[in-house]
């Protein structure tokens, strides 16, 4: 529903289902591939595809969607991690454990934003990326031409970026779907520890799965990050004085039960996209 609210606010339309189906299958691409920039990199693709929109703009929809995820949880955790610091005797070197991550993901989400409100600065590193990328382009298009796309992919990106910005409404809905995902993955969590007999500040559940989140999201060749999630949910819970034995369970139990909801439904939708992004040519 995030990403749909901003391919309409870039003029697009797209159906649901569609739009649905694609963000499935580019889930099931974090399960298979070794980073989860692959995953993005399939929505920009099929978006492209699907929606009729030039690649450029495809991809601007996708990076506005994860800043807007970002911000939001940023936003909650930010007060989260105020709530529990307060109200707990937590020493020092935990607190600059716990706050070092979430102003890591600031400084990266400033980048990304600095980028995104002037992409021509990446041009030169662009070029290098298209260049050695030919391979994969020309098994995707098999007389993909790369000379001068650079130019024309970040125009593309600056119109689509900047025209989203200016559809208020949709930003607003945009950026409420995403904390609603995000806020399942914190319920997920909290079920589990209630199911184990913890019953602990939701406020500490909250800060737990953004940290697990922002860890989650660095570019690591690790396939869905498995075990490398758990561990950070696990760390953080211990350090808030859950059990160690306990906090690892919790992370587990979550896991399993989003994996196992996801990897039917997701690699149907891989299996149908991919198929069909093999099979036809690109804008």
């Amino acid at each position: 529903m995030a990403w749909y609210e901003l391919i309409l606010a870039g003029g697009f339309r797209l159906r649901f289902k569609t739009c649905f189906g694609i963000a499935m299958a580019s889930i099931f691409a974090v399960y298979v591939t070794p980073s989860g920039v692959f995953m993005e990199v399939f929505r920009c693709l099929l978006g492209s595809k699907e929606a009729g929109m030039p690649f450029g703009e495809s991809t601007a929809s996708v990076v506005l969607h994860r800043i807007l995820y970002i911000v939001g949880f940023l936003a909650i955790t930010s007060f989260g991690l105020f709530e529990v610091l307060s109200a707990s005797s937590t020493d020092s070197m935990n607190i600059f454990v716990l706050a070092s991550i979430p102003i890591a993901t600031v400084a990266g989400l400033a980048v990304l934003l600095f980028f995104s409100l002037d992409p021509r600065k990446v041009s030169p590193i662009l070029d290098r990326v298209l260049k050695l990328g030919q391979p994969l382009f020309r098994r995707i298009q098999r007389e993909a031409v790369i000379e001068e796309k650079a130019d024309r992919f970040l125009s593309e990106y600056d119109n689509g970026f900047r025209r989203m910005l200016t559809s208020r409404q949709r930003m607003l809905l945009s950026f409420l779907a995403s904390l609603g995902d995000w806020s399942c993955s914190v319920a997920i969590l909290w079920i589990a520890l209630l199911a184990l007999n913890v019953n602990p500040s939701i406020w500490v559940v909250i800060v737990t799965i953004s940290i697990g989140r922002m860890i989650q999201m660095t570019p690591i060749a690790i396939p869905g990050m498995i075990g490398v999630y758990e561990t950070a949910i696990t760390t953080v819970l211990a350090l808030f004085a859950v059990p160690v034995s306990i906090a690892a369970s919790a992370a587990i139990l979550s896991r399993i039960v989003t994996v196992w909801l996801e990897l039917p439904i997701t690699g149907a939708a891989a299996y149908h996209y991919g198929f069909k992004l093999l099979g036809t040519k690109t804008v």
